[in-house]
């Protein structure tokens, strides 16, 4: 049985599979959510991003 060490006739090393986390699943999940409110964001007028607000909010 190949370990994670072992090597097979070509040389290579034979590397575990690695699964997903239950953290990177949440953190997949949240990012989801956070791009899919700020795309609604831009269809209500109420949330629409004032650009002049925001470049004198950066400094400029």
């Amino acid at each position: 049985m190949p370990t994670s060490s072992s090597s097979d006739t070509t040389g290579t090393t034979v590397r575990p599979v690695h699964r997903l986390s239950l953290w990177r699943v949440v953190g997949w999940l949240a990012l989801a959510a956070v791009l899919a409110l700020s795309f609604v964001g831009h269809l209500t007028p109420q949330m629409q991003v004032q650009w002049a607000n925001f470049m004198s909010m950066c400094g400029f």
